[in-house]
């Protein structure tokens, strides 16, 4: 147990020292086979290189994002085992030669370009190519294969067009035979789930149970409260993960099992055990950085720790404190080993200072016992957003367009371009107009163009071939090329317009989602209208009036 803890404790930087975060050393860890995620798309690259015409297959990335990982499972898959002290590893399966290259980065310059200039020339010959590289090494010494000016600025270029489509697909770039994979961009919040359950597996811990600090051990603890309430625990990573990702902050499966491993040992190693406060290092205060109820410095150092503290979620008001800090109803939100926990913290000071509201959300979020539907929705709808729920099941295929999300963008758009939802006569329509504001009324404003509401689509579809199942919310317009993705973010800032909420601090990443949409909306409309006319609308209390104005010689008429 002494070596499992110390390896749970190597894949996070508490002590500023994780050497097994790094794919090299932790594949090679004996742990590291027990623990393992099968990653989806592996399955997808296996059948790429088995099935499709010898082809150069990259996998790129950001650090941490698990491309050797991968590439470790896919050469299991063929019956080989990937050489973790050499650049490359050589093997056969089925009469196929393949080379897999496992950090093309890693190489010196002159060793990329020698490199990428023989294995460009494989597939010619009938050999695959299996490689992990950072995107800019790649481009640029992909770019150094072509002498020409033209050619290799075009090559690069095709590389990026490649890389952006991400759909695993072979492209035919200058001659060469390439499918690009960017794991980045790919949905991992399937992971924390699966990890969490391997890396507590029973099998694991069953030397625990005869510890003699066993009933002192926070590690030993957490492991067993995880296990009893496991469906609670994994719906709030779950649903914790996706918003994250959902709202620009996607983390890698390395920081991902940082988080995890750390808010089960909280960085104590088995001979560092001793007797504390059973609340202090419980994995709900862990998880988001805390001992008790006082904010851990160190832990603030692990970037996901981080992450979490700064979300504030244990900080939100939400319906059910009413039930956990006002009526304090313990017995019907929490287990037995729960509730003697809370009442033995409940018996010191710590839950007298500031922090201890805080402490028992954080508690609620990751073990209430509470199985009713409704309450579940409400209790994510105040911790996260409103939209989420709706959100969620389209995210994982399993909801469809209703009609009041699509009056509800409709909606938005309307309040986004004149300050104001229902006028009377414009519900068929939405003008597109030259606001300054978004939100704010303006009396006069000149209108780009008219969009009819008939011809506005709201639909989902899947992301792509290899983003494990994932779907995506689309605004179209019908029959005229126009697509544009609807995030979470921008639902829940259109629930805030519908909600009369029209100035916000909104993030960049929204203001940027805002900004595009608008544009798109803007080119689509100037195309639909007349190059001869200028529109002004004046709005009302309740109704509006359209002016139109020709341009004749530089001479403004109005009609």
């Amino acid at each position: 147990m002494k070596e499992y803890i110390r390896y749970l404790n190597s894949l996070h930087t508490y002590h500023a020292q994780n050497p097994n975060a790094y794919a090299e050393k932790n594949v090679t860890n004996p742990f590291y086979e027990k623990t393992m995620v099968k990653i989806p798309l592996s399955d997808f690259i296996m059948k790429q290189l088995r099935e499709r015409e010898p082809h150069i297959l990259i996998l790129t990335g950001h650090a941490g994002d698990g491309k050797t990982s991968i590439m470790s499972q896919v050469v299991k898959e063929f019956g080989s085992e990937l050489d973790m002290k050499k650049s490359f590893t050589d093997f056969f399966y089925e009469g196929k030669e393949y080379r897999c290259i496992k950090d093309f980065s890693e190489l010196s310059d002159e060793g990329k370009e020698e490199t990428l200039k023989e294995v460009v020339t494989y597939p010619e010959q009938g050999k695959y190519v299996f490689m992990v590289s950072n995107t800019g090494p790649l481009i640029h010494t992909f770019g150094q294969l072509f002498s020409d000016s033209g050619e290799r600025e075009k090559a690069k270029m095709d590389l990026i067009d490649t890389m952006d489509q991400n759909n695993g697909r072979i492209q035919d770039i200058q001659g060469y035979k390439i499918s690009v994979i960017n794991v980045a961009v790919i949905d991992n919040t399937f992971f924390p789930k699966e990890y969490l359950s391997k890396i507590c597996d029973v099998s694991l811990w069953e030397r625990c149970a005869g510890c003699e600090k066993k009933e002192d051990c926070h590690i030993y603890r957490n492991q067993r409260l995880i296990c009893e309430n496991k469906s609670q625990v994994e719906r709030f990573l779950d649903t914790y993960y996706i918003w994250q990702t959902e709202y620009g902050n996607r983390m890698t499966l390395r920081s991902m099992a940082e988080q995890l491993s750390y808010m089960i040992t909280g960085g104590v190693e088995c001979s560092d055990v001793s007797s504390t406060e059973k609340h202090k290092l419980l994995f709900p205060n862990l998880f988001f950085g805390y001992y008790g109820n006082v904010e851990n410095v160190r832990a603030q150092g692990i970037l996901s720790v981080r992450l979490a503290n700064e979300g504030g979620l244990d900080r939100k008001r939400i319906q059910s404190d009413e039930e956990l800090l006002i009526r304090r109803n313990y017995r019907d939100l929490f287990g037995e080993s729960v509730q003697k926990i809370i009442a033995e913290a409940e018996g010191t000071k710590d839950s007298l200072y500031g922090g201890w509201a805080e402490e028992l959300r954080r508690f609620y979020y990751f073990l209430n016992i509470r199985t009713d539907k409704e309450i579940i929705r409400q209790d994510i709808e105040d911790i996260f957003s409103r939209q989420f729920f709706y959100y969620a099941d389209i995210r994982s295929g399993k909801n469809k367009v209703t009609k009041s999300q699509k009056a509800l963008i409709e909606s938005a758009l309307r309040m986004m371009y004149l300050g104001s939802m229902g006028l009377k006569n414009l519900s068929s329509e939405i003008p597109i107009t030259l606001s300054k504001d978004s939100g704010i009324t303006q009396v006069v404003q000149l209108v780009v163009g008219m969009i009819q509401t008939n011809k506005i689509l709201i639909e989902v579809e899947k992301d792509c071939e290899i983003s494990n199942g994932k779907c995506k919310l689309l605004l179209k317009i019908k029959n005229e090329g126009v697509r544009f993705d609807i995030t979470l973010p921008m639902l829940d800032y259109f629930e805030e317009l519908k909600n009369g909420i029209i100035a916000t601090n909104i993030d960049p990443q929204l203001s940027h989602g805002i900004d595009s949409l608008k544009a798109k909306l803007a080119e689509y409309a100037r195309r639909e209208a007349a190059d001869d006319e200028l529109e002004l609308i004046i709005l009302g209390k309740k109704d509006y009036d359209l002016l139109k104005i020709s341009v004749d010689n530089g001479v403004l008429r109005l009609l």
